[in-house]
């Protein structure tokens, strides 16, 4: 009687999730523009203090097109983004939009709209459903010569990461272990066993070896 052994190796991938924080805070700001020392990171310090003079707002120069991004420097699930007016001029906000996604052409201002903001009162904080996957949080006033500011943006969502394990198996079979509908039942039994869509890869290490018994 012929026994042929091998060993297959397949690897597991599963999305791990957190709670959501403001990950703006953990990010890096730039914009298009600097008016005085109105720096674009002054947006993301978690301050939602809404006057120039807190020293917690951004601000660019009278520009056309202008714009402010965060880079989460991670891709990101985000649910949500809240932005918080400045307290006077609060109409500069009115028509800006966020774009969100992981090109950086244009600026990243290319990224699909989340939103175009109508308006938000001086001062004041609002809410915006996105549910969007990206790295870049964009803030842009589109055709229009403008100074544009605000005090700060939230970026809520959890971080998407790919964790994978490699599991070996090894076993003795009377069958051909070089045929694909062999490889085809291995991998119909591992799903079978919960692991289902979780299994991206399955290959052999080795050739199958010829023992002889006596």
């Amino acid at each position: 009687m012929l026994l042929l052994s091998g060993m297959c190796i397949f690897s597991l991938q599963w999305i791990l999730t957190h709670q959501q924080d403001n990950v703006a805070v953990k990010g890096i700001a730039t914009q298009s523009s600097l008016y005085q020392r109105f720096y674009a990171s002054r947006a993301i310090d978690g301050n939602r203090a809404s006057s120039l003079s807190s020293g917690s707002c951004a601000h660019t120069n009278l520009d056309y097109n202008p714009w402010w991004r965060v880079d989460l420097l991670g891709v990101y699930d985000i649910k949500n983004v809240i932005v918080t007016n400045r307290d006077s001029a609060a109409e500069r906000i009115n028509g800006v939009e966020i774009h969100i996604g992981n090109s950086i052409v244009n600026n990243g201002n290319n990224n699909p709209r989340c939103v175009v903001i109508s308006s938000i009162p001086a001062g004041a904080s609002e809410n915006y459903i996105c549910n969007m996957r990206g790295r870049y949080v964009n803030m842009i006033a589109p055709n229009v010569s403008r100074y544009l500011n605000f005090c700060e943006v939230e970026v809520y969502g959890f971080p998407v990461l790919a964790k994978t394990a490699f599991l070996r198996l090894k076993f003795n079979s009377s069958e051909d272990l070089t045929k694909s509908t062999m490889r085809d039942n291995v991998l119909q039994k591992m799903k079978s066993a919960n692991v289902q869509s979780s299994i991206f890869q399955i290959s052999w290490t080795k050739e199958p070896e010829l023992e002889t018994e006596t």
